[in-house]
């Protein structure tokens, strides 16, 4: 099939058409292991199970420039065997220029949504069973290196199914990584996904707040637990003329 290919940073995408903003499918270079011109196509070998992607330009010049910028941005370094003019070659050094300067740019810390906790894929499963009626859909950290995981539990009729997603972190968003991929710009837009997607079946884990204030106190020689009411705190004084 014909698509158009966009790179940035490490993240590789493939378009329907020109203009689209929503990709096809994405490729991260991070597990790249090697890339080759054979014949008329660049393959890509990616790590995990000897996975091989093969691109084909329409030209060579196009085929040797794709190699380029590819290898620029996985080793961060202009390649000194690329049989190329020396305006494709400034071309990368300037493309190695501007992600650099991209990488030292600080990033925004992401405003994390308030169904994700810190817990490992066991705990998640537990912490949805003991909720059971507060929601039963959590995002936690992903044992994947970047991003995050979505662990989902629903039962019905006696029949439990559990679920976890994987939720890879790319440049300016998040990749939802199932059949058919889907691109968020946020940690919240991934939670409305799930919801929307699932016609509101799941629903973000709600976290409990108590409505009383409940501490540990002596009493005598024993340990009591108290509950009181949270009360208002008295009006201040209206101040005489």
């Amino acid at each position: 099939r014909r698509v158009w290919a966009g790179l940035r940073g490490l993240t590789l995408a493939f378009y329907g058409q020109p203009r689209d903003c929503e990709p096809l499918e994405v490729l991260d270079l991070g597990r790249l292991v090697a890339v080759c011109a054979k014949g008329g196509d660049l393959i890509l070998r990616l790590r995990g199970q000897g996975q091989e992607v093969t691109l084909k330009a329409q030209t060579w010049e196009a085929q040797e420039m794709w190699r380029g910028f590819i290898l620029t941005m996985v080793e961060m370094k202009v390649p000194t065997d690329l049989a190329l003019l020396p305006g494709h070659l400034f071309q990368l050094s300037e493309a190695l220029r501007e992600e650099r300067n991209r990488q030292a740019t600080p990033r925004a810390v992401p405003r994390l949504p308030s169904c994700f906790f810190e817990v490992t894929r066991p705990e998640a499963e537990g912490l949805l069973e003991r909720s059971a009626g507060r929601g039963n859909m959590v995002l936690r950290p992903g044992g994947h290196g970047q991003g995050v995981s979505v662990t989902t539990r629903q039962e019905m009729n006696g029949m439990v199914l559990l679920r976890h997603y994987r939720v890879n972190q790319v440049d300016q968003g998040y990749i939802i990584d199932v059949d058919t991929q889907h691109r968020c710009s946020s940690l919240a837009e991934v939670v409305q996904y799930f919801v929307e997607s699932s016609k509101g079946s799941l629903q973000p884990l709600r976290r409990e707040y108590s409505s009383q204030l409940e501490f540990m106190e002596m009493d005598g020689e024993n340990v009591k637990e108290t509950q009181r009411v949270c009360k208002s705190p008295p009006a201040a004084p209206t101040p005489q003329p």
